[in-house]
């Protein structure tokens, strides 16, 4: 029984590690949850700080740009 508790322990840290390196969304705060169907969109500017961003969609990722131009 103390094996099984253990692996359950191990089990719960893994997953509290995978949401905190979850990565949101710029623009719109979303979780992003990288697979081969859902991919996460970057935008690498070395001149700022963080220099990747990352993004949802395309869309949200064209919207976070415009912002910053028009801003």
């Amino acid at each position: 029984m103390s094996l099984n508790t253990e692996l359950l322990e191990k089990f719960k840290e893994m997953k509290q590690k995978k949401n905190k390196l979850m990565v949101k969304c710029e623009f719109c705060g979303k979780n992003i949850v990288g697979s081969k169907w859902n991919k996460e969109y970057h935008h690498i500017n070395i001149c700022q700080d963080p220099k990747k961003r990352f993004f949802c969609s395309r869309q949200c990722k064209l919207n976070w740009i415009f912002k910053k131009i028009m801003a």
